[in-house]
């Protein structure tokens, strides 16, 4: 079964080649498999995706050289040690999701709607009153996807909501084990998306922008020491097994966006619906709902980034365009 659903491996012996074929003729022509034709793992188009719609997050762009590296693993002898753990901190509004969603649809063919994807929220679907039970549930529901498709992206957002000791119940499938029950984690992705950290990240930003270092220049080392910190004492990750025991492969920071930024983004979300050359006076009311930070007295980075856009732009639109169907 495991060279059915492994990318690029070579089915060999006539009873599988033949069922892999008719499968691939028939129940695949109709609903999604977990082959290559319904998980791409397209990183060109995650590219793509980052160098056009992601703006000033150098760091995030290494997101697709992680995910390359992991998928370098599979069919290989050696394989994949564990699953990756990825875990996007920042400030709301700086692209945490947005990114999230544009790993989903490069790598799945159906992106967020692919059965193979889950979305977990902190908030709506983890009850604090009954964790022991909450923690039953996570534990089978992920069982259940990775069981059908070992490859396999399961996102929690909301961290910064989560009760503490939920993703403990994880640990196993994020940790170097063969199988945990059965299960093969190896080849899945999880992907934790929080607030946390976004003040530091803002802070620590301003002190390397002191020293000379450009926003371009920066690397994972000048934050992951203080989004490690921060995350440890704070919502779902506090004395969280998964950050003691070293199972987060990567800590991306989003970095808080400046005005050229929000500027960018602005643009970006006109031309979305197709509005191509907003006028100066759109521009401005588009603008208007952006506040900046993080003291009066430095209103260099944009408090809420560019998320107010998605409702603003709109009624901007409208406003100066009232026949303009969106």
């Amino acid at each position: 079964m495991l060279l059915e659903l492994v990318f690029g491996a070579t089915l060999l012996g006539g009873s599988w080649f033949t069922w892999d074929t008719i499968k691939s003729n028939t129940i695949c022509r109709y609903t999604e498999c977990c082959d290559v034709n319904y998980i791409p793992f397209d990183l060109d188009k995650l590219r793509q995706s980052f160098s056009q719609k992601m703006f000033g997050q150098p760091l995030v762009n290494e997101i697709s050289n992680i995910l390359g590296a992991h998928k370098s693993l599979y069919g290989k002898n050696e394989g994949s040690k564990k699953a990756l753990v990825l875990s996007l901190h920042g400030w709301s509004g700086v692209g945490k999701n947005y990114a999230a969603t544009m790993i989903a649809e490069a790598l799945f063919k159906k992106g967020m709607q692919s059965k193979y994807v889950k979305l977990f929220m902190g908030k709506k679907d983890f009850d604090c009153s009954n964790i022991q039970k909450t923690q039953i549930n996570l534990i089978n529901k992920i069982n259940e996807l990775v069981q059908s498709c070992p490859v396999s992206l399961i996102i929690f957002d909301e961290i910064h909501d989560m009760c503490p000791s939920v993703l403990d119940a994880i640990k196993p499938m994020l940790d170097h084990h063969h199988a945990v029950d059965g299960v093969d984690y190896r080849n899945s992705i999880f992907i934790f998306i929080s607030n946390i950290g976004g003040k530091e990240i803002a802070s620590n930003l301003l002190d390397l922008y002191g020293q000379g270092v450009k926003r371009n220049e920066v690397d994972f080392h000048n934050f992951e020491p203080i989004i490690r910190r921060t995350a440890y004492s704070t919502g779902g990750f506090e004395k969280s097994s998964t950050i003691a025991q070293h199972l987060i492969d990567h800590y991306i920071p989003f970095l808080p966006l400046e005005q050229h930024h929000v500027e960018m983004c602005a643009l970006a979300e006109f031309r979305a619906h197709g509005i191509y050359h907003p006028t100066e006076e759109m521009m401005a009311d588009a603008l208007s709902v952006i506040t900046y930070g993080p003291t009066e007295e430095q209103p260099i980075f944009a408090n809420n980034g560019c998320k107010r856009f998605t409702k603003q732009i709109p009624y901007v639109i409208q406003k100066h365009n009232p026949k303009v169907e969106l």
